[in-house]
């Protein structure tokens, strides 16, 4: 019981004084704590139910973006740290689908796995010009992908994905690739789901350093394993809302530079890649982005004018095949660790061992 004392007046009351060492760390617990209620508050549902020691799956679906894409393996690797054996990551993606193939193959690649979020990436693919798909088709088609993975499970979550900046020929034959970008992020708002938009960290690099971004996306539009590991992985980590970055570096997936190194190879046979079908291989990249088969790359043919201006040493406003194929070498370079001139079954087993490409300045 409290009891009050009629014997002093308030007037005559002491006063006291906090110290004001303890006022600040008071103000610091209340800011730390406020801190981590916004985080806490900022996080995806994945990643609260994990909180909550719940079982989750995870599926990615999309392009080869996602299909090929080291961030799949690299995001269920900091996954697996955070929670162990917590949450399972599914890659139900397809080289060369769009939203058509996702309409069809929903139920194999997603709905049979009963996901709790699901990553939705086709904008890239449905953005391709010859196959003539407008963007109110693209969106029926997420609408619809959409629709079904709630009609199966109301309380999944749905996250969608604005992907990485191509440039040269698979820029060119996307011309309104941005009109598709921009239709994901509309959907994601009206809609009230989380976008994750990858592109201005794409851009940003692209713009400040141009040769880092081709050696992060050698093919003009596949973002290799350490493109992953330094732009994608780290943004998936912050938007998902995970306490802290992990180490994803421990995923040892290459999947994109497995699949190049697979179709450079002339001789189907041999699992061997010589430096003259890798040669090769980057040559027939470069005659895709030479529309006008003029034996150069201009401006509008690469689509990107800060690579143009860093790839053009002898600066006469055009990129030739040899100043393309130059920055491409380093890379077989650091594959080839036996320096025989291919890379063989056991080099290919190495790959994330390999030294990071070297970066003409």
């Amino acid at each position: 019981m409290i009891t009050h004392s009629k014997s002093a007046p308030l007037a005559k009351m002491k006063r006291t004084t906090m110290n004001p060492f303890l006022l600040l760390s008071i103000a610091s617990v209340m800011m730390l704590t406020a801190l981590q209620v916004s985080a806490k508050q900022a996080s995806t549902q994945l990643v609260r139910n994990l909180d909550a020691d719940k079982q989750q799956t995870l599926v990615t679906f999309g392009t080869s973006l996602t299909a090929v894409g080291a961030w799949v393996d690299q995001i269920a690797t900091v996954l697996d740290q955070q929670y162990p054996g917590q949450c399972t990551v599914i890659n139900g993606a397809q080289g060369g689908a769009n939203s058509d193939w996702g309409v069809k193959s929903l139920n194999e690649k997603v709905l049979k796995h009963k996901p709790d979020t699901v990553l939705i990436e086709f904008a890239v693919n449905d953005a391709v010009s010859k196959r003539n798909t407008s963007v109110k088709h693209a969106r029926n088609n997420l609408t619809q992908i959409i629709d079904r993975i709630l009609a199966q499970n109301p309380q999944c979550e749905i996250i969608l994905q604005v992907m990485n900046v191509p440039v040269a020929h698979t820029r060119t034959g996307r011309t309104k690739l941005d009109a598709f970008n921009q239709m994901y992020r509309d959907v994601a708002k009206q809609r009230g789901y989380q976008l994750i938009d990858h592109w201005p960290n794409w851009e940003k690099l692209l713009n400040e350093d141009p040769l880092r971004f081709l050696a992060y996306n050698p093919d003009t539009i596949h973002p290799v394993r350490e493109g992953a590991l330094k732009v994608i992985t780290p943004h998936l980590v912050k938007e998902l809302g995970l306490a802290t970055a992990g180490h994803p570096e421990k995923s040892t997936d290459t999947p994109c530079w497995g699949y190049l190194l697979h179709v450079a190879r002339q001789d189907k046979k041999s699992p061997h890649i010589t430096r003259a079908d890798y040669d090769a291989y980057w040559e027939k990249i470069f005659n895709m982005s030479d529309l006008d088969k003029d034996g150069s790359v201009d401006a509008d043919e690469m689509q990107a004018d800060a690579l143009l201006k860093a790839l053009d040493t002898d600066q006469n406003g055009t990129v030739s095949l040899g100043e393309w194929l130059i920055v491409q070498a380093p890379q077989f370079m650091a594959f080839d660790k036996d320096n025989n001139g291919s890379i063989d079954k056991k080099e290919k087993t190495q790959l994330a061992a390999s030294n990071p490409v070297p970066i003409r300045e």
